[in-house]
């Protein structure tokens, strides 16, 4: 299946089972982040073919559950993607579904990583990389900042010695 071919079936689906209007008490995660139109899908009009995309739908929900708690309790998740490795129109409709927010990052080191945010403030799409750029790891991390991204407070000192040395010999 091809990314057009799945963008047809997301937009007949949409069609046929538009969301339902946004209300009030929608869930959040932060102060104006409302819940992802397809978190108001009817579970059994998640996905048009039901039998072609059931691991993109036990993650959505996963990811439904998990986004909830976040936004309720501030307890963090993170979601494994290797089931989907071989499954490319899964992988896309999860991405369709999921689409992209407005922060993405690249970590170089000590892994090679990309970081999207998706278009559910808090819900972010880690993928690892080897050095010949085939993914290795893949998941959903649901937080204010990926673990990949968030600082480490044990390397702080190290370095700032090592700032310290620098700055002596400029001195």
């Amino acid at each position: 299946m091809t990314s057009e071919q799945t963008d047809q079936i997301i937009f007949r689906h949409y069609q046929s089972n538009p969301p339902e209007p946004e209300s009030d008490d929608a869930t959040r995660c932060g102060s104006d982040a409302r819940m992802h139109p397809v978190f108001r899908l009817p579970r059994s009009k998640q996905c048009v073919y039901d039998d072609q995309c059931a691991s993109a739908q036990s993650i959505l929900y996963e990811i439904e559950e998990c986004a909830t708690r976040f936004a309720e309790t501030g307890m963090e998740a993170m979601i494994d993607l290797h089931c989907l490795h071989a499954m490319p129109e899964e992988r896309g409709i999860l991405g369709i579904l999921l689409g992209l927010g407005e922060v993405t990052a690249i970590v170089e080191a000590p892994c090679n990583a990309e970081v999207h945010q998706t278009s559910i403030p808090c819900v972010w799409l880690v993928r690892h990389r080897n050095d010949d750029e085939e993914i290795i790891g893949e998941r959903i991390e649901i937080a204010k900042v990926p673990d990949v991204i968030a600082g480490d407070r044990n390397a702080v000192m190290p370095k700032l010695e090592a700032l310290r040395s620098a700055r002596q010999l400029f001195m």
